[in-house]
């Protein structure tokens, strides 16, 4: 008789257990899947970029090796300013070729072709600012949106979150820092680099593939 209870106990046990192990099961959320090509490489971009945010200058005059490799992979003398040529090094490293001629110059950014946003023209936005566009700062310089994407009703006085390379804030050293925050007055120009690359990348893909019989 205490065998059989026994029994009918342990079994009334591993029900429980097992219910409890598939309820845990259903309810835990999967990791979710990004069918977007142009999201994966934005956040591809924005990983390698922000992984950088470890280099500082060691006497604020562009002189660390880090800040050499950027430049050296630019094409530039090894201890230019390092904004862009810092994004362009990151963009490499994550899988990204940019069409970009002079890629260590500001300017060469943000062509006709290339700009979404120009706080100059009436109406501004021709796109939604998205994550890893890059911003025209002050005189010359670049940094990369880190927010998802920025909101076309956004203030002058509203604050966004940026990767920033040979830049310093409120900090003591000058280096690369991951969030930037700057005011959205400061912003000239954004550009968008990502989409052009991933319909190239496509159109490339396309082409390889063969005719179907």
């Amino acid at each position: 008789m205490a065998k059989d209870s026994y029994k009918r106990i342990a079994s009334i046990g591993l029900v429980f257990a097992f219910g409890a192990f598939a309820f845990s099961q259903s309810v835990t959320p999967k990791p979710p899947k990004n069918n977007d090509p142009e999201e994966f490489w934005r956040q591809a971009w924005f990983d390698s970029a922000r992984a950088e945010a470890w280099v500082r200058e060691k006497t604020n005059r562009n002189d660390h090796p880090r800040i050499k490799e950027y430049n050296r992979f630019a094409h530039v003398p090894l201890n230019s300013p390092y904004c862009a040529s810092g994004l362009y090094f990151t963009a490499y490293k994550a899988g990204l070729t940019l069409d970009i001629k002079g890629p260590a110059a500001v300017r060469s950014w943000f062509t006709k072709n290339r700009v979404i946003y120009d706080h100059r023209q009436p109406g501004r936005f021709q796109a939604t600012p998205r994550r890893m566009d890059v911003i025209w700062l002050f005189q010359s310089h670049i940094e990369a949106i880190a927010d998802p994407s920025i909101p076309r009703d956004i203030d002058d006085d509203d604050v966004i979150n940026t990767v920033a390379f040979n830049s310093r804030g409120s900090n003591v050293k000058e280096g690369v820092y991951h969030p930037m925050r700057r005011k959205w007055r400061d912003v000239k120009l954004v550009a968008n680099h990502v989409t052009p690359f991933v319909k190239r990348k496509e159109e490339k893909e396309k082409e390889a593939k063969p005719a179907a019989k």
